[in-house]
């Protein structure tokens, strides 16, 4: 029985046995090495969900509220008015007009009218 311990001692501690341990060891090493790269590629996205998902709960919210104030008169004349710029009967519009906006209107319009005579009289200058 002695000798049967003895040449499994030795087994274990020869070159071959030691180098096939080392690379089961390395092996290993990889495999954990890529389970924690991966674990955290799926807690990154696991954030980005729930981001997402708290975001698209915030926009429930927002447009719950909006249906809610469309169902009462009030919402429904103010969308309408933001959106067609009406007023009821015997109300007042007051339009606001950009000065810098009208003036470049102006501009605008002086060039185009005078582009296509301006652009024959280049042609035969040159």
């Amino acid at each position: 029985m002695n000798k049967g311990k003895a040449n499994n001692y030795k087994f274990w501690h020869s070159p071959v046995a030691l180098i096939v341990l080392f690379f089961v060891l390395v092996l290993f090493g990889y495999k954990i090495i890529d389970l924690i790269q991966k674990e955290r590629e799926t807690s990154h996205k696991k954030e980005l969900i729930l981001e997402q998902i708290e975001t698209l709960r915030q926009r429930e919210s927002n447009l719950s509220k909006d249906i809610t104030k469309l169902e009462t008169t009030e919402g429904q004349e103010e969308i309408i008015r933001e959106k067609y710029q009406v007023a009821k009967p015997n109300e007042k519009m007051v339009i606001i007009v950009d000065e810098e906006q009208k003036s470049n209107n102006l501009i605008e319009e002086g060039e185009n009218n005078n582009g296509f005579i301006e652009w024959l009289k280049n042609i035969f200058k040159k």
